[in-house]
């Protein structure tokens, strides 16, 4: 049997060699750096916000960088512990059915309240599912993810069971759009909703066996 023919060795180009390491070193180094800015500016912002109302006392923690953010999440962290006790919950209570008696304000802080603590329980995903669904047109697909199946308030003069679907848009996904659907119009996909909303975030980009750790 004769041999396996032999491939000869590419040449070597500088300026490719170049080029490549330059593009190899982007893909690497960047997404710490835009990691590392957002950090930055979410920092800066809060410490911004919260130095003016520091007591004295504490002015320590405005010395250094995210002095503000300890004293917050510290903040917090006493609120959360209050609210857990009788007098607390009173507290709550009553601030819950005052805000309830403004038009306005009440259909604000009802959203926002419902949309932090599905942040603080995060065993209730809100994305139960990733599907593909037609969309905007038909024949052009998006992925989308199944938010809430239970839409009885929202379908009933319709007859038909609907399920809520967020398809966001790329790459932030945190705008879309919200559509009611059938259950009929939606393909689910294979892959869990976290990594269905990389491709999203990527453009399309990942692929399944990018997400994998290598071995």
């Amino acid at each position: 049997m004769p041999p396996p023919p032999v491939t000869p060795p590419r040449p070597f180009h500088l300026l490719t060699w170049l080029r490549n390491s330059f593009l190899t070193g982007v893909a690497l180094v960047l997404p710490f750096v835009i990691t590392a800015w957002l950090i930055w500016i979410v920092v800066t912002f809060i410490d911004t916000r919260v130095e003016p109302i520091i007591p004295p006392g504490f002015e320590f923690f405005t010395r250094f960088p995210g002095g503000g953010v300890i004293l917050a999440i510290a903040a917090l962290t006493v609120v959360g512990a209050l609210a857990g006790n009788l007098v607390g919950r009173w507290i709550v209570n009553t601030a819950d059915s005052g805000i309830a008696n403004l038009p306005l304000v009440r259909t604000i802080y009802g959203g926002a309240k419902q949309v932090f603590k599905q942040v603080a329980a995060p065993e209730r995903t809100s994305f139960k599912q990733a599907v593909l669904v037609e969309f905007p047109q038909p024949g052009s697909y998006a992925i989308g993810f199944i938010t809430n199946e239970d839409t009885a308030e929202v379908a009933h003069d319709i007859g038909v069971d609907l399920v809520a679907v967020y398809v966001p848009q790329a790459p932030i996904p945190t705008s879309g759009f919200l559509l009611y659907l059938p259950r009929n119009a939606m393909r689910p996909l294979a892959i869990p909703p976290d990594e269905a909303l990389k491709r999203v975030i990527s453009l399309g980009i990942i692929r399944k066996e990018d997400s994998l750790p290598s071995k």
